[in-house]
């Protein structure tokens, strides 16, 4: 994965990739898409061992990665489609 190239398409993040990170926590959390998938997302690094990420794992496979670089956008860098996981996850975030 490129992390940390940047997404492209964006949406408006009401919360930063930091809080959204701190949110999702050492032992992850669960949630709903915006297609109504359950979702658990966790922390992780990207393939540099260094730059944390967020995972988005559906109830089939995974969607995909956003770094602070593409956070906010619903293409992570990669090219996945995490815009309606992402999306989802800033809403639920408190």
């Amino acid at each position: 994965m490129p992390h940390p190239n940047g997404g492209s398409h964006p949406f408006d993040a009401k919360h930063s990739f930091a809080k959204a990170y701190g949110f999702v926590g050492e032992k992850g959390t669960s949630f709903r898409s915006n297609t109504g998938e359950k979702i658990k997302a966790h922390q992780s690094l990207a393939k540099d061992r260094v730059t944390p990420v967020i995972v988005f794992v559906g109830e089939r496979n995974t969607h995909g990665r956003a770094c602070a670089k593409c956070w906010g956008f619903r293409l992570d860098c990669g090219g996945s489609r995490i815009g309606q996981c992402a999306e989802a996850l800033d809403r639920a975030i408190r």
